[in-house]
């Protein structure tokens, strides 16, 4: 069991300051989206959201949200407190954007990388960006790792997904917390 006294390295300390800034100011910057792109009253979502309930856990007879992102949107019984959106993972956010809300579809089209695509910068390309970046975070680095150059290269890719939602939405929605976090890694890696 090496793996258990091998040492925490600068690298492990990257992803896991990346997944932060990605789940914290990417996933309100979803919320944000979310609120702002509601067919109804910010107040009615839940109708909305239980309307569209086979929509929304299956897909091609597959399963779209795992069972506590279910659970979250149609508590078990009926009646229970259905859950708010700060309790919502980043897909859950996506699988609603996509579903529920009045944003428009990329340019390449929902499930697709808009990476190819640089000059599509609507709200729909943003949400896909975020949901690739996640992906590419949390689905390819079995490690754990990421070098200083990636993360100052995925950081750059944050705060532009974050300026384009911002200029679409006309209106800051966390340009500043991204900024925050990003002196925090930038004086944690003067001070070695």
């Amino acid at each position: 069991d090496d793996d258990e006294d091998a040492p925490i390295t600068p690298e492990h300390m990257n992803y896991s300051r990346l997944r932060v800034a990605l789940i914290t100011v990417c996933g309100n910057a979803l919320r944000k989206i979310l609120i702002c792109n509601f067919p109804v009253r910010y107040a009615d979502i839940y109708q909305v959201i239980l309307a569209n309930k086979q929509t929304l856990t299956k897909r091609l007879g597959q399963p779209l949200l795992n069972r506590d992102q279910i659970m979250l949107l149609f508590p078990d019984p009926p009646g229970n407190e259905v859950g708010t959106l700060d309790q919502f993972d980043i897909f859950s956010l996506y699988v609603l954007i996509r579903n529920v809300s009045t944003v428009p579809e990329p340019i390449t089209g929902w499930n697709m990388d808009p990476c190819d695509h640089p000059r599509d910068t609507s709200l729909g390309a943003s949400v896909e960006r975020i949901r690739s970046y996640m992906n590419r975070i949390n689905g390819h680095r079995p490690d754990g790792r990421i070098s200083r150059q990636s993360l100052e290269d995925y950081w750059h890719k944050f705060e532009a997904v974050i300026r384009d939602i911002e200029a679409e939405l006309g209106e800051h929605v966390c340009s500043q917390e991204l900024e925050k976090q990003r002196k925090q890694v930038i004086s944690i890696y003067e001070a070695c």
